[in-house]
């Protein structure tokens, strides 16, 4: 269920970004024989992490930005800035769940100045969000084919 803004007469930009383990998927592990293993993986380790952002616009996955490790204000808002607000305009509604890193007047003055309009979806809402369904798809595909790069997916 996609949230409805069309009879608005804006076309909805849905963003978000996802974050990717290089741990995701664990293929071997011990367990006594008859035994299945379905568990955490266990230790005090820090893996490195994979960021991505991206947009919706209609039916189309777009603009997408990997980076290693955590989104924040200065990576969403520098993605922001040099991939999105040159596709928007003001027939585009940008459409944000309440990750504290959204929530900067950097962000909102980026898009403003494009004349898109801002949403914020409600708190605990990821099934308004299509975009939620792109980032699945793409990390059930992974931990079927651990040993192709996310990058090879998008």
């Amino acid at each position: 269920m996609a949230l409805e803004v069309e009879g608005g007469g804006k076309t909805p930009v849905y963003v978000d970004e996802s974050g990717f383990s290089n741990t995701d998927a664990r293929r071997y592990a011990y367990a006594p024989k008859g035994i299945c293993v379905s568990d955490k993986i266990s230790g005090l380790h820090r893996y490195a992490s994979t960021s991505l952002i991206a947009a919706r616009i209609g039916d189309c996955f777009t603009v997408p930005l990997l980076f290693q490790g955590a989104c924040d204000t200065l990576a969403f808002n520098v993605w922001l800035e040099h991939q999105l607000c040159p596709l928007l305009d003001e027939t585009h509604v940008v459409i944000l769940d309440n990750a504290s890193f959204h929530k900067s007047s950097e962000t909102a003055r980026l898009i403003g100045e494009t004349g898109a309009s801002l949403l914020f979806l409600p708190p605990y809402a990821p099934e308004l969000n299509p975009i939620e369904k792109d980032f699945a798809n793409i990390k059930r595909t992974r931990q079927y084919n651990p040993e192709v790069s996310i990058d090879q997916f998008i």
